[in-house]
């Protein structure tokens, strides 16, 4: 806007100084041209009344000799009065030309044709004037005829003396114009750097204002002497020094709301468990947020705005392409995306993850990538935007859902196929069977009934679990008879357990049905893995007070000596349906239950459960029950040491 004012301001001065200097120059020239004919006309005019005045005179003179010898010392004298340095010449010339008086007292019958074309007009009778070089100098002659003689009177002067009038005025004239010219120029020079140039500084003062600097471009050297001027100019620099005050006010406060976003921003997309990658249009990364880089394992220091920013994405997803199983398939699936040829979404497979602590954490999982566009507010496409969620759980659930109903029908329907079988054989009419065999037959449907009705109460105490909903019926019970009755009902052999209490052994406060089906579950599960590389199956109960979290308690641990537990899946292993594919493959049917149960019974108590592999020589699993103290009452029945062979 100043820059637009100080144009006009010297726009305006200098269409005043050109409308003041062209009439001057133009009015200048006019006077010089025209005055200087005028001059030249009358100095001519007195030239010629000179020599009109000499040929009246020579008119009164004889033809005789001694007239003519009277002639030219009377041109003599009136040559002295004209010029005391002889620089006026008067001859008297005949009809042909001829000279025959002069003032010089040249010698007559010389012929000034010769060296004066122009005088051939003055022997025609005529009066007037000519310019002709003699000598290297201009000189004016002025001729007139003498009456009744046919003489010509014939007065010559230096054309500078004879226009020395002319000469002087257009020197003055030429003078004038340029004092002129000098001053409207001084006073444009002026006005500029006293209007226009303050205009210009401060317009420049306006680019260099920067929302980081540090001292105000009004207190510098560039606008010092317009602001202490008290005119308009001081005024304008006053009024822009405060309004640059406020503009710097306005960049803190800007800045403030700016670097809250950026905090906010940058806040929510850390605490994103989705990895998000920002590109611009040309493919170079702008932002990264902190999931991404810690799951592909970007260092800190490569996270930092000045580092990340201008790569080129293919140098970050080299990281993502290290851990990728298939890297062709996702830029393939990738190009098309990013074509518009195929779906925004590509699913790929990595072998592992980057943990918090910079570690890489070996193990399958999906990633699905969503691709999106990033507009600016006018909508044109400045850039593009990458979502990485891991899916893993979730595809795993939708595998459980989808297998879910395949495991349920199968687990419900085996049982009702023996059912139907045994039922069928009993009501046959055309078979008899003996008493044995058919009670073998009932004994084999209840056992099957009681299957399916424990899959039924397992998916119904599962819901129960899950909504929130399970009541437990707490009574005292012993720790000991627990385990006796959970071995009892888990069918484990005598010879494979070996059982380490404490002396004194509690009495516990918990569900007795569902401690006990914890146990169960935990036994049938060891006695299913127990056994590694053909040794003996043992399985080892131990009970010990411990603390867990700075807080007493009952820490009861089953293990067994097979193969032991992938490290990766000692958490998932207690989720709902999951079941472990690969070296601890169940050796009956199920649907995935038992451990997932065990946690919610375990939890509903206050208490944790969890599994590991044992360390040192040993291998296998180890499961551990941790129940509060709360929970654990010894106060006056001190039981006698359990008696593993009484219990089985």
């Amino acid at each position: 806007m100043l820059k637009i004012l100080e144009r006009k301001i010297a726009l305006q001065l200098l269409v005043f100084y050109g409308l003041f200097v062209i009439p001057l120059l133009l009015g200048g020239a006019e006077l010089y041209f025209f005055q200087r004919d005028a001059l030249q006309q009358s100095a001519q005019q007195a030239d010629l009344g000179l020599a009109q005045a000499i040929a009246q005179d020579v008119g009164t003179h004889g033809q005789n000799t001694a007239a003519l010898t009277q002639l030219n010392a009377h041109l003599v004298s009136i040559q002295q009065q004209l010029s005391s340095n002889g620089e006026v010449r008067i001859w008297v010339l005949d009809m042909h030309g001829t000279l025959i008086a002069s003032a010089k007292g040249d010698a007559p019958g010389g012929n000034l044709l010769q060296h004066i074309p122009g005088l051939r007009n003055a022997l025609r009778g005529k009066s007037g004037n000519l310019i002709a070089l003699d000598q290297q100098r201009e000189w004016l002659y002025s001729y007139v005829p003498v009456s009744d003689t046919g003489w010509t009177i014939v007065v010559g002067r230096p054309a500078d003396v004879t226009f020395a009038t002319v000469i002087s005025f257009q020197h003055s004239l030429i003078i004038a114009l340029l004092m002129l010219l000098a001053g409207a120029s001084v006073f444009w020079f002026v006005m500029h750097g006293w209007v226009v140039a303050p205009l210009s500084r401060l317009a420049q003062a306006a680019t260099l204002i920067k929302p980081d600097q540090d001292a105000k471009v009004t207190d510098s050297r560039l606008l010092l002497r317009e602001k202490s001027r008290q005119d308009e100019i001081g005024r304008l620099v006053n009024a822009f020094s405060t309004m640059e005050d406020e503009i710097h006010t306005l960049f803190q406060k800007s800045d403030a709301r700016s670097y809250t976003r950026l905090q906010t921003l940058d806040a929510i997309m850390r605490s994103m468990d989705e990895g998000v990658l920002l590109e611009d249009s040309e493919g170079r990364i702008i932002y990264a947020n902190y999931r991404y880089t810690q799951f592909v394992g970007i260092s800190a220091h490569d996270t930092l705005p000045e580092t990340l920013q201008g790569h080129h994405r293919e140098e970050y997803e080299e990281y993502l392409e290290a851990m990728m199983e298939s890297p062709e398939t996702y830029h393939t699936a990738l190009r098309r995306a990013e074509c518009g040829e195929g779906e925004p979404i590509v699913e790929f497979r990595v072998t592992g993850h980057y943990n918090n602590l910079g570690q890489f954490i070996s193990g399958r999982r999906d990633i699905r990538m969503r691709l999106f566009e990033v507009r600016d507010m006018t909508g044109q496409v400045i850039g593009r935007g990458k979502i990485y969620n891991d899916v893993t759980r979730q595809n795993e659930a939708e595998q459980i859902k989808k297998n879910l109903l395949a495991i349920a029908s199968h687990e419900l329907r085996t049982p009702l196929t023996a059912i139907k079988g045994y039922a069928t054989s009993l009501l046959e009419t055309d078979v008899e069977l003996d008493a044995y065999t058919q009670r073998d037959f009932l004994q084999r449907i209840v056992q099957e009934e009681d299957r399916m009705a424990e899959l039924v109460t397992n998916l119904l105490e599962m819901s129960q679990l899950e909504a929130g909903t399970l009541k437990m019926v707490p009574s005292n019970c012993r720790l000991d008879t627990l385990i006796s009755r959970a071995i009892e009902a888990a069918k484990v052999a005598r010879e494979r357990i070996s059982l380490s209490l404490p002396t004194e052994i509690p009495q516990l406060y918990v569900d007795r049905r569902r401690i006990e089906m914890v146990l169960r579950n935990l036994l049938e599960n060891a006695q299913k893995y127990a056994g590694h590389s053909g040794s003996q199956a043992i399985i080892e109960i131990t009970a010990r007070y411990v603390n867990y979290q700075e807080d007493e308690g009952l820490c009861v641990s089953i293990a067994d000596n097979g193969s032991g537990l992938p490290t990766e899946l000692t958490e998932r292993i207690f989720d709902s349906f999951y079941q472990i594919d690969g070296g601890r493959e169940r050796s009956s049917s199920g649907v995935g239950l038992g451990l997932a149960i065990c946690r919610g019974f375990i939890e509903a108590h206050g208490g944790r459960i969890w599994a590991e592999n044992r360390s040192g020589d040993c291998s296998g699993a180890i499961f551990h029950i941790w129940l509060p103290a709360r929970l654990l009452h010894t106060a006056y029945d001190v039981p006698n040491h359990f008696d593993l062979e009484k219990a089985l």
